[in-house]
């Protein structure tokens, strides 16, 4: 792969950020903060405008937010956001390079974290530290805001997008528009789709759980914890949440309709009209499926250690996605009404779903526009329902609009987040700096 010298650098610097570790943990005391303050040091060293020109707070252990006061109009407030932090690395067994060596191999950079989600902190780093660099100033105040605890449940500390959060609200800071993670461009035929995200699912974490008195395997009598909450695990996954459209999901069908092939492209664009069809590639589609209900997920369970030794209490975990129209206390009672006699339920965490950005907001017409400049007339933009959660949704309280999109054009050869083997193309980091570019300048 030829990469210009522009590419290179982008790549370089991506490398040195999948180089530093940054391994978030739902205890704090685990983490190892000498990998973000690793991470600090090269955004010194690669973004000198973005630390001599912008104001900037340091919040919680790691989190970095950076503000520049506008020239004057009356645009509210803009505000790019992305983490830092990333998952574990699982087996390290199954990779087949140093999940944190950052390496280029064929043309990719290696390494976990690539493109959850330090490719977005690149691109938007670069970005602002680019038209610095040229002397553009904006009209509107701007904002980078840099989370830490992204991928986790903070056991004992307050999350690190909350206080990032509350030091704009003791400000009286109220933003126009949020750019996170999410979306992005993805080749459909001869066509670009560009999916930007309006709202989120709500993640949220319910357990249900057995007790008994216990005992020893040789005297089960007419059977266990264990079984009896085996048998509310397959009541509760038998009655799945009843499909239903919502006024997004609606508008990312009829949207995306036209990028469509075969039946497909008239059941997208009537969807009422042809409901049964889509219920019904909805049965083979896992990710439509996600997009017309409330979904459940058992993905942890415990009871005894030993093989000879009845439980005396036994649990699940349940991973529910909340869907706009649902909310924790009616998922509890959906549950509720399918476990036997001995089985309780409880809720973890997760807060309700909250309510879809204005698929029309300007942000999202800004974006429109220059992605059209960008790539001409074979994208189409759709806006869509993400299915997983981010950060943002801690700002939604004191923005107008949440955009959740990305800017990268995707193809075969990137590694999933969260997966072995995560990586990204090299010759795919401009696009996304491209996009910012032009989206902080006609913002």
């Amino acid at each position: 792969m030829n990469l210009t010298k522009e590419e290179q650098k982008y790549a370089a610097h991506l490398q040195r950020f999948i180089q530093c570790a940054t391994v978030s943990n739902a205890n704090v005391d685990r983490v190892d903060w000498s990998q973000f303050e690793k991470l600090h040091e090269a955004f010194r060293e690669f973004y000198p405008h973005i630390f001599s020109l912008m104001e900037l707070d340091e919040v919680g252990q790691a989190g970095l937010q950076f503000h520049l006061k506008g020239s004057g109009s009356d645009k509210k407030p803009l505000l790019l956001m992305a983490h830092q932090d990333v998952v574990e690395v699982g087996d390290g067994r199954q990779w087949t390079f140093d999940p944190f060596g950052g390496e280029l191999i064929d043309g990719c950079i290696c390494g976990r974290g690539t493109t959850d989600c330090k490719h977005l902190l690149l691109a938007e780093m670069e970005a602002v530290e680019a038209l610095l660099a040229e002397g553009w100033r904006p009209s509107y105040d701007l904002y980078l805001s840099l989370g830490y605890s992204e991928e986790v449940y903070l056991e004992n500390d307050v999350d690190g997008a909350e206080k990032l959060t509350r030091n704009l609200e003791q400000k009286g800071i109220r933003l126009g528009t949020v750019v996170d993670e999410g979306g992005g461009l993805f080749p459909v035929g001869d066509k670009l789709e560009a999916k930007i995200g309006v709202a989120e699912k709500s993640p949220v974490n319910f357990e249900i759980y057995a007790n008994s008195p216990g005992g020893h395997s040789s005297r089960p009598g007419k059977g266990t914890a264990l079984g009896t909450l085996a048998k509310a695990i397959v009541a509760i996954e038998s009655h799945p949440f009843p499909y239903r459209l919502t006024p997004l999901t609606l508008a990312h069908l009829q949207k995306s309709a036209r990028l469509q092939e075969g039946s497909r492209r008239a059941i997208y664009a009537d969807p009422e009209g042809h409901w049964k069809e889509l219920c019904q590639l909805a049965q083979e589609d896992p990710a439509l499926d996600a997009l017309l209900h409330t979904t459940i997920a058992f993905t942890m369970a415990e009871a005894s250690k030993q093989p000879n030794v009845l439980p005396s209490h036994a649990a699940a975990q349940m991973s529910v996605r909340v869907l706009q129209g649902d909310t924790v206390e009616s998922c509890e009672g959906y549950f509720r009404q399918f476990l036997p006699e001995g089985v309780e339920i409880r809720h973890v965490s997760g807060k309700d779903p909250l309510p879809a950005s204005d698929p029309q907001g300007y942000g999202i017409q800004v974006a429109e526009k220059v992605l059209k400049e960008q790539y001409g007339d074979k994208v189409d933009v759709v806006p869509f329902l993400m299915l997983g959660g981010t950060d943002s949704h801690y700002y939604k309280r004191i923005a107008d609009n949440v955009m959740l999109f990305s800017g990268y054009r995707r193809d075969e050869r990137w590694g999933a987040a969260h997966q072995v083997n995560e990586k990204i193309p090299a010759d795919a980091l401009k696009g996304s700096v491209d996009f910012f570019k032009k989206f902080l300048r006609s913002y």
